[in-house]
């Protein structure tokens, strides 16, 4: 099969003539070339003779050539026997069918040369330079625009264009997991490169991989907001936290702290866990079993409740993720009983039994988170000041009724014993007006 046109080329390669009687079309070229003239129009074509042109125009019934010797040399159409129009060579050769287009030129002017030995030496000459870039393309090279380079270099370049294309899609993709790479054209032309230079291969891998790194960061943002959630239990958070350090989480900043916090949370909440624990079962120690007096606190305990105090402070600090638990009530109340029992005994003793008991029963809650042993301690202690209050209120209403049927001794001695269980001013104050009358 003839191949007169390379595809990409500027002009046609060769012009074949057959010899017309007379030619209608008026066609010519600014490239030079030769011509097969018979010396007659009824000449043998072997009797043809060589004319080199530097270019020519077809007029009807003969061409007119510009030579070396004259700028308008005419022959007539019946005594061409060829025209052959040297190529320029071709500006684009970097692929297969640009390379077949171009060894069929070749072979083109092979076959004339065999046929017309006496334009052998133009016609090898013309395919020189087209054989010389049919060598350089076999080493490896390719030619685009005209300059040279080897086939890996192309390659690259032509990958990172299509890379740069399919790149901008992916990250400004809103649901990238909708996508199917192996759909996407540019993806698709890269791998098609790849399979021809291997060397191309990073490229795609390249681009492959921003499209997991994509997928992975979708799939991280859903579990982060699944994380977020406040009704989430620790064993559900736990699972999604596991799906989520399977998704490379160093990729993006969020995920990546979130991990980090949950990690050192986690730790934290342990060690916090196993400290409010210990610190339960030395409080409930130091409980006495039975008895309602105040107990006192132990100098050891007092240290030991200040540091889980701390650490659970700080643990607040570091906002940890809610579906973390760790007893912080327990702490607490711990907390609470230990520094409200000091106050408890001097008011007591100071017989400020009303005060002694609204904080007592301001700490009964939490002395039931504590346990058993400080439960009972408190509740024994409610009991106490609960008859105590009842006996002291007793007193001062049957010294009231003494007093207002004019049992002035009897009123004394009732405010008395009264006051003697809590020393209210207003009961003071009664016995002083009692006393003058």
């Amino acid at each position: 099969m003839k191949h007169p046109l390379l595809r990409n080329w500027t002009a046609a390669l060769v012009v074949l003539l057959p010899v017309l009687a007379s030619a209608l079309a008026q066609n010519s070229s600014d490239r030079a070339g030769i011509a097969l003239v018979k010396p007659q129009a009824w000449s043998k074509d072997s009797q043809a003779t060589v004319l080199e042109f530097l270019d020519f125009a077809d007029h009807t019934g003969y061409y007119e050539f510009r030579t070396s010797r004259s700028p308008k040399y005419q022959v007539p159409t019946s005594k061409i026997v060829k025209l052959v129009v040297f190529p320029e060579t071709p500006k684009s050769l970097s692929t297969a069918g640009e390379r077949t287009a171009l060894q069929s030129v070749i072979d083109d002017f092979t076959a004339l040369s065999t046929r017309f030995p006496s334009a052998a030496r133009q016609l090898n000459a013309a395919a020189t330079t087209l054989k010389a870039d049919a060598a350089k393309y076999d080493a490896g090279n390719v030619k685009q625009d005209g300059s040279w380079v080897t086939r890996s270099a192309y390659s690259n370049q032509k990958a990172q264009e299509l890379a740069n294309l399919v790149r901008p899609e992916l990250i400004a993709e809103p649901n990238i997991r909708d996508i199917d790479l192996s759909t996407n054209q540019y993806y698709v032309g890269l791998q098609e490169l790849a399979k021809s230079d291997p060397s191309v291969k990073p490229v795609v891998d390249g681009v492959r991989s921003l499209y997991q790194s994509l997928v992975r960061k979708a799939d991280r943002d859903d579990l982060l907001n699944q994380l977020n959630s406040p009704t989430l239990g620790f064993d559900e958070a736990s699972a999604l936290v596991s799906k989520l350090k399977a998704l490379q989480p160093g990729e993006d900043a969020r995920a990546s702290l979130f991990v980090k916090s949950w990690d050192a949370a986690v730790a934290k909440a342990g060690e916090l866990r196993k400290m409010i624990t210990d610190a339960q079962t030395q409080f409930e120690a130091a409980m006495p079993a039975a008895g309602d007096e105040v107990p006192e606190i132990p100098k050891e305990l007092t240290a030991t409740v200040d540091k889980v105090s701390a650490a659970a402070r700080s643990f607040r600090a570091g906002s940890p993720p809610s579906a973390i638990q760790v007893p912080l009530q327990l702490s607490d109340a711990m907390v609470a009983v230990a520094a409200k029992f000091p106050g408890v005994a001097k008011q007591i003793g100071a017989r400020e039994l009303l005060d002694a008991k609204a904080t007592l029963d301001a700490l009964s809650n939490q002395a039931d988170v504590i346990g058993i042993r400080t439960a009972k301690i408190i509740a024994a202690l409610q009991k106490k000041l609960t008859t105590d209050i009842e006996k002291f209120q007793a007193l001062r209403n049957e010294a009231k009724m003494l007093a207002e049927n004019d049992k002035i001794e009897g009123a004394i001695k009732k405010y008395q014993a009264a006051f003697a269980i809590i020393p209210a001013k207003d009961v003071s104050a009664q016995i002083d007006i009692l006393k003058k009358q």
